[in-house]
């Protein structure tokens, strides 16, 4: 077990905020989010899947929805906004459903908004975070999940919006039905919703989730932190401690995106400068970026990670905040080793969002 300083946990959401590929939350929105649902006396827990007895239950919260949730809808005015982190309302709602407390939180993914969710709920209830979460970087739906493709169960699940709404969806389908129902449950609660979900034991946990994902992401951050007090290449520093590279740099020279049922869709493209000057690498994103191209060509796919700083504002890019001109590197990070599985790839690769492009692992990309 480990103690996390309030250092640490800036550290670590800028590393949640690269690993979420520009998805899972600007990080500026995940601070304001840290502070208000933190106290000077809350305190941050870090346990390995080895450090509780494998009978322990534990429950993930995180939120789904669009990156830009609708603030000027009609539908929504005149509902009341409750106080409390929705995430933390669901997970006491599934706790009293289940009668059971927990004994440690799994993060949902490695995004910003989801390690705040999930930090904070286990400083309220005075609980740990596990060092591990469902994909080892922030995903666009609820079935690119490693433990959908390890058999784990989603429910009994709660849910909880900004308006004091709570529900217990106790069967579904399966995870790909749950997408549907809970990302139609966002689009009517201003595109945003908790879930506490996977209220298993720690032992179901082990051959499943990405395990180490927490203590990845704070090393990232760290890496990114000190190149910049150094005045150093931060892209590059991110690239070496991830085990990846940085595969382009320069202006972004067109971006355009849309809200489409409760996702954010869009793509842009970067021309290339330095060494890369006189190519263009085109990045499309559902939520997250998930394909680019190299000059026409597939480049680097999920379920590898596609990273972009914005080197004019000094932090990462998150979608769909581009805009003609800034310029950005573009790190690419290999997926957990988890995702190399034929059973893991049927879920979450290029043919997951309609493109007829094999996926080729990063170091075959980069070998090219």
């Amino acid at each position: 077990m480990k103690k996390l300083t309030l250092r640490d946990m800036r550290d670590l959401l800028i590393g949640s905020t690269i690993l979420g590929c520009g998805g899972g939350g600007h990080l500026e929105k995940a601070e304001v989010a840290f502070e208000r649902d933190t106290s000077d006396d809350s305190e941050f827990a870090l346990a390995s899947l080895d450090d509780l007895p494998d009978d322990a239950r534990v429950v993930c919260p995180y939120g789904v929805g669009s990156l830009t949730p609708s603030a000027d809808d009609d539908r929504f005015a005149g509902l009341p906004v409750v106080e409390e982190s929705p995430a933390l309302a669901a997970v006491r709602v599934l706790e009293e459903y289940l009668g059971q407390e927990f004994a440690a939180v799994l993060p949902g993914e490695i995004g910003a908004l989801a390690i705040v969710d999930a930090f904070t709920v286990a400083a309220s209830l005075g609980l740990p975070v596990l060092d591990a979460d469902t994909a080892g970087r922030s995903v666009p739906e609820i079935q690119h999940s490693l433990l959908y493709v390890h058999g784990v169960p989603i429910t009994p699940q709660a849910v909880a919006n900004e308006f004091g709404e709570t529900m217990i969806i106790t069967h579904v389908v399966n995870d790909f039905r749950d997408e549907t129902l809970l990302r139609a449950l966002a689009v009517v609660s201003r595109n945003q919703v908790c879930v506490a979900d996977h209220p298993v034991r720690v032992g179901d946990l082990k051959p499943a989730a990405a395990s180490q994902a927490v203590s990845y992401a704070l090393a990232v951050g760290q890496a990114y932190r000190q190149a910049q007090e150094a005045r150093g290449d931060a892209a590059e520093a991110v690239a070496r401690q991830g085990g990846g590279a940085v595969i382009f740099r320069g202006p972004v020279s067109q971006c355009s995106w849309e809200d489409k049922d409760g996702f954010t869709l869009g793509e842009f493209t970067v021309a290339g400068e330095g060494r890369f000057a006189g190519s263009a690498l085109r990045i499309w994103f559902k939520n997250e970026n998930l394909m680019s191209w190299l000059d026409g060509a597939p480049f680097v796919t999920a379920p590898d990670l596609i990273c972009v700083l914005d080197e004019d504002a000094g932090v990462p890019l998150t979608n769909p905040n581009q805009h003609v001109g800034a310029k950005v590197s573009v790190i690419a990070l290999p997926a957990h080793e988890r995702w190399q599985s034929a059973e893991a790839l049927r879920v979450f690769e290029p043919r997951s969002f309609g493109f007829d492009v094999d996926y080729r692992p990063l170091a075959a990309v980069l070998a090219r």
